[in-house]
């Protein structure tokens, strides 16, 4: 297992912080698609923090747009996704050249990437079910 630095551990942080509100939009756009299905937006969030992989990630999105149920709804949001995906990716090639790191390195900025994404959508649905009960 491979342990970052703190400098890159900051790097990374920065990114996320620095593009939080463009992760956020996806977060809302996935209030739009998914209103009543949280599971969607939780199961984006499990294979990120559980991956060991990047790729697995990728490889899940593309595997959502592709299945019948919800299909509809995943490829408005798929291409999207995995673009921010491969600016996490490019992010990761420009902290640090060295491939050993480039996983981890990744995975961090993935998992920031999430929880970005899902904070807002969780925020998004709370606002809609208060402003349902006023």
């Amino acid at each position: 297992m491979i342990v970052l630095n703190n400098e890159l551990i900051q790097k990374t942080d920065c990114y996320i912080d620095e593009n939080h509100q463009v992760f956020s939009e996806l977060g809302k756009r996935f209030s739009e698609e998914f209103v009543d299905d949280r599971t969607q937006i939780r199961n984006l969030q499990q294979i990120t923090c559980s991956a060991t992989r990047f790729a697995d990630i990728e490889d899940f999105v593309k595997n959502q747009m592709g299945k019948e149920r919800n299909e509809s709804k995943w490829r408005a949001l798929g291409d999207d996704i995995l673009k921010q995906l491969e600016q996490l990716r490019s992010e990761s090639e420009k902290l640090d050249t060295a491939s050993a790191t480039q996983m981890a390195l990744r995975l961090r900025l993935a998992r920031g990437w999430v929880r970005a994404v899902v904070s807002e959508y969780l925020y998004q649905v709370a606002h809609r079910q208060m402003g349902d009960t006023e």
